[in-house]
């Protein structure tokens, strides 16, 4: 300490003026780039905000967007399924009327012949239901049967139409 008294006292008075310069211009310095860290951290995050904004407000205005063409598409889709339900009902409703007004079923000639007959006078659960040998009539249990098979098999067949029709409809050629 003894030493430290003694340079002092051969230090010149300007020196410690300039050193205490020294260190006030270090400070300020200090101050100043902190001061600049701080505005530019501000600048950076006020930016990052206003891009954080705009991108949610695109995204929001996409997702309305999308969820208008949704609407539409499935508008589209909509009306293009009626269109084909109205083929498909109108293609089992004329099988239904062409069904329900056609005549008796006959027994096909390789079969007309064929089985043996009821003994006359003979009553059973053929009776009324019985073919009748003379005209060659199926049935009504029978022809019954056999037009609940038409129907399905035209229902499947429109059914397939109608799903290709759906396909070709949704889905075009590219």
């Amino acid at each position: 300490m003894i030493a430290l008294t003694k340079l002092a006292g051969k230090v010149p008075g300007w020196l410690y003026g300039a050193l205490l310069l020294c260190v006030l211009a270090g400070s300020g310095m200090l101050y100043q780039r902190a001061q600049g860290v701080a505005q530019g951290r501000a600048t950076v995050q006020a930016l990052w905000d206003a891009d954080k904004e705009s991108r949610a407000a695109a995204e929001t205005k996409a997702v309305a967007q999308r969820a208008a063409e949704n609407l539409a598409q499935a508008r589209q889709q909509a009306a293009k399924v009626a269109a084909i339900k109205k083929v498909y009902d109108d293609e089992i409703n004329n099988v239904r009327a062409r069904l329900a007004a056609a005549e008796r079923m006959r027994k096909p000639a390789f079969c007309a012949s064929a089985g043996p007959t009821a003994p006359a006078g003979a009553s059973g659960p053929e009776g009324g239901a019985a073919a009748d040998s003379a005209s060659g009539l199926l049935p009504d249990a029978v022809a019954r049967d056999i037009q609940a098979l038409i129907l399905q098999t035209e229902e499947v067949a429109a059914t397939g139409r109608a799903c290709q029709a759906f396909v070709k409809s949704n889905f075009p050629a590219q």
